[in-house]
């Protein structure tokens, strides 16, 4: 009896390692995206913010790194390489594994990132039905150019529901393109759209280059409530350096 109670524990056993090695999935950006040749390769949007005391203010996670989950996008996953020099060898990024969080109410979401040294490289992938997507790497600067958060260099004009917004660059001269979301004061996002010039009026598509909620009807402000205007300007590798965010009334 206490043979096959043995012979039991080792076939229990042998039954674990290998339902184990079957779910065992590679760490490695490189491997990964080989073990997923066979999904259709797509972009992603993504970039990164921060500043010693995080962009809340607590220092638990410096660093913020934002994507655009497209709707059904699944299994987010961020990898993380060492040095600069390795930035498009994807055999050296490694996944990091953080704690993940919604952004305007999940229309945006973020990886919360711990500290580190100097700067690195990310990467944010997830999938959709038949899709791997993958976004060009961001360059992590958090310790060497870290995020201006700088209400001031914002100006609104208030013109009932179609108010105008300015900006102005801050202290790091490096933006290619600036992407501004309106959302009501409950977080949820009203509009999200990017420019190369700085300046955007609600609801002008002239100049809006990307528009993140392309939808029919066209998104509307209200008369008569308050609103809230986020502005991130971004840099070609994908970091924030200035960061503005500022109410305003739509009331005539």
């Amino acid at each position: 009896m206490q043979s096959k109670s043995y012979t039991f524990i080792i076939l229990l056993g042998v039954l674990l390692i290998t339902a184990c090695k079957k779910e065992y999935k590679t760490d490695n950006l490189a491997e990964y995206l080989a073990e997923n040749s066979d999904l259709e390769r797509d972009d992603l949007i993504a970039c990164a913010a921060g500043t010693a005391d995080g962009l809340d203010g607590t220092g638990s996670f410096p660093t913020s790194v934002f994507f655009y989950p497209v709707a059904g996008a699944t299994d987010y996953r961020y990898f993380e390489a060492y040095n600069l020099a390795d930035s498009l060898d994807f055999t050296k990024y490694t996944q990091k594994f953080m704690t993940d969080s919604p952004v305007f109410n999940g229309y945006l979401w973020k990886f919360n990132n711990t500290g580190f040294v100097n700067e690195r490289m990310g990467v944010v992938t997830y999938k959709t039905a038949g899709k791997l997507h993958v976004c060009t790497p961001i360059r992590i600067k958090t310790n060497t150019k870290p995020t201006e958060i700088n209400p001031d260099l914002l100006t609104i004009t208030e013109n009932g529901v179609n108010p105008e917004f300015e900006w102005e660059d801050g202290l790091i001269n490096e933006n290619v393109i600036y992407f501004q979301v309106i959302s009501d004061l409950d977080g949820n996002l009203i509009s999200g759209t990017y420019t190369y010039e700085k300046n955007f009026t609600f609801y002008d598509l002239s100049n809006v280059v990307l528009n993140i909620k392309d939808v029919d009807p066209a998104p509307s402000l209200l008369p008569n409530k308050t609103y809230r205007i986020t502005m991130m300007a971004v840099s070609e590798d994908n970091w924030v350096n200035l960061l503005c965010e500022k109410e305003f009334s739509t009331a005539e």
